[in-house]
């Protein structure tokens, strides 16, 4: 009984640690506000569980963006399987308001949305501050593959931005996400 109150305790800090944060992460990758929140539900509960197990303890915080990737992948290949894909099912989740005088905001946003799915995962978790280990372990990637990849995403982004109408040098990529 101690065990599982202790779980819970530690499951709840957590969460307000770092619930935000999942959430974020899986707006991103998701696009869809009602997802993000079951992705964020399912993976607290995971951790749950996996406290309550004597699950190990080291890394909780990359543990929990592990299992939020795998949570939203797992529910991007629901969405394809049972309902055809059509624009009007790509309503996004809104960034959050933010003063964007000149749109450069807007256009780096609208470049990150246009990346590949791998991209965008990388990019995020990374801009969430996990290790390449980290990253790794949730995007299901090799280690040693993590540098080139996210170099490579960035330049897909800086590309992508670049196309994209209205851009401004003033906003530097890093602060979008």
């Amino acid at each position: 009984m101690e065990a599982r109150t202790n779980a819970s305790q530690a499951a709840r800090q957590l969460f307000e640690e770092h619930g935000a944060a999942v959430y974020r992460f899986a707006c991103v990758l998701l696009r869809h506000h009602q997802d993000a929140e079951d992705v964020v539900q399912e993976t607290f509960l995971k951790l749950l569980k996996h406290l309550t197990d004597g699950g190990n303890a080291d890394n909780l915080r990359g543990w929990l963006f592990t299992v939020a990737a795998h949570a939203a992948r797992d529910r991007q290949r629901r969405r394809l399987r049972w309902i055809p894909w059509a624009p009007t099912h790509d309503l996004g989740v809104g960034p959050p308001s933010l003063p964007d005088e000149d749109g450069s905001l807007r256009s780096l946003r609208s470049a990150l949305r246009r990346l590949p799915v791998r991209d965008r995962l990388l990019l995020t978790l990374r801009s969430e501050g996990l290790s390449y280990r980290e990253i790794a372990a949730a995007a299901k990637i090799r280690p040693a593959s993590v540098g080139r990849l996210l170099a490579r995403a960035v330049d897909r982004w800086d590309r992508a931005w670049r196309e994209t109408p209205a851009i401004s040098a003033k906003t530097p990529r890093h602060e979008v996400l």
